[in-house]
């Protein structure tokens, strides 16, 4: 992760930079967890009869088919091994490893789960137990259990002799399942401490980092929990309620900018793209909130014309504030040579938002069409709109729109399984 590794963490980044687990659905081979070898003697496709004798040979053999991307066939070694009496503690903490990696190259992160909870409760003690509990924590990311990633990645973060570089992805990663729990305020507390991280190793240059990935991952995330924030204070009448609420919306919202740009400062593209487009995004809703926010009933429908075509009038800046975040997102882009998602949901948006400016003559009286799209409903089929992301979210997860009350389910804030991965294997 760092380009220059003390020797007191040299035996931790190394394995890390090794190996990667990205799971999802399983694409077959056999599946054997240590309670299976235990129970059978090697696992659920090998015969304890058949377990070979000289198991140093056997545990080299396991290793080299995962070396050569045989997963399935790595699977049934390593049982053997971890299923035979007279294996070495060594041997069998080897053959453990080996497994919870074969299966999560199986993508099936249920076994690998169940491999590295045995690994922890056999081997806790020993120095890779922080990348075993970080593999395990993506591995429980991967199937949504967001619980158990925080406590996995939480054993990371203050875990002794960690670079900053480990600790700040440890943080980062821990913040966004809490992120996804709902848990706003652990979860900035959380991704509040891997910046202050960040902060103290640069002023001290106790580490030269290779990337900047989570360091812009932390920030968003604490953009997101403000944006997200944002989203849930909605105008209503009577009038001195709306003003409040106004007043608490504004403040969110300079709030959230603020972060987003900071988030940009980071420096990487993939979190730049991504605050960009969010930021010109929180634009778009604060317009709609404004132009949406229900009218005094006592406004005959000449007031009402008259109330509308002032109100365009006082926020066109808001739009044109949108407008202007979206284009420099789009150059910054371009000007880097830089494509992803981002790019071109901003250039929906961006010409989404013109196109609601120039038939703005023809609405004269009303209110204009939203600029960030509708409304969600509580239904699962609900519109999500220009909702840019940093994903897709999960394969079959219920998609809301841009009032989504649970941050897992909102495609605005989501990361693709490769964000899982540990360590993170994507572009």
């Amino acid at each position: 992760m760092a380009s220059m590794v003390p020797s007191h963490a040299r035996a931790t980044t190394l394995l890390l930079l090794a190996v990667s687990v990205a799971c999802g659905p399983r694409r077959g081979g056999a599946t054997t967890t240590p309670s299976d070898a235990d129970d059978r003697g090697g696992g659920a496709t090998v015969d304890a009869t058949d377990a070979p004798r000289d198991l140093a040979g056997a545990l080299r053999e396991a290793e080299d088919a995962l070396q050569q991307e045989r997963a399935a066939e790595a699977v049934a070694l390593f049982g053997r091994v971890v299923g035979e009496a007279a294996a070495t503690q060594e041997q069998r903490r080897r053959a453990l490893l080996g497994l919870a990696q074969a299966h999560e190259d199986l993508r099936d992160c249920a076994a690998a789960v169940r491999t590295w909870d045995a690994y922890l409760d056999r081997h806790g003690r020993a120095e890779d137990a922080a990348i075993a509990y970080a593999r395990r924590g993506a591995c429980e990311a991967e199937l949504g259990r967001w619980e158990a990633s925080a406590r996995s990645f939480e054993a990371v973060a203050v875990a002794p002799g960690q670079l900053p570089s480990t600790r700040i992805e440890a943080l980062a990663r821990q913040g966004y399942a809490l992120f996804n729990l709902d848990r706003f305020d652990d979860a900035d507390r959380v991704l509040t401490h891997a910046d202050e991280v960040f902060v103290q190793a640069e002023r001290d240059a106790s580490e030269r980092f290779s990337t900047y990935y989570f360091v812009g991952m932390a920030r968003f995330y604490r953009a997101a929990i403000l944006h997200r924030r944002f989203r849930e204070v909605t105008i209503e009448l009577p009038e001195k309620v709306m003003a409040a609420r106004f007043k608490q919306k504004l403040e969110l919202l300079v709030a959230a900018q603020d972060a987003y740009n900071a988030t940009i400062k980071a420096k990487h593209m993939f979190w730049v793209s991504a605050a960009g487009f969010q930021l010109g995004t929180l634009f778009s809703e604060f317009y709609d909130a404004l132009m949406y926010a229900p009218v005094p009933a006592w406004l005959d429908a000449r007031h009402k014309q008259i109330y509308y075509d002032e109100l365009k009038k006082q926020i066109r800046p808001i739009v044109d504030k949108a407008i202007w975040v979206f284009e420099k997102n789009l150059e910054t882009a371009r000007r880097l040579g830089y494509e992803s998602e981002f790019t071109a949901q901003t250039e929906a948006k961006l010409s989404h938002l013109q196109a609601a400016l120039h038939g703005d003559d023809a609405d004269l009286g009303k209110p204009l069409a939203r600029l960030a799209g509708e409304p969600a409903t509580a239904g699962p089929e609900a519109p999500h709109g220009y909702l840019g992301a940093p994903g897709r979210g999960r394969a079959g997860s219920a998609r809301r729109g841009p009032q989504a009350l649970r941050a897992a389910d909102d495609p605005a804030f989501a990361v693709t399984p490769c964000e899982h991965a540990y360590p993170r294997r994507c572009p």
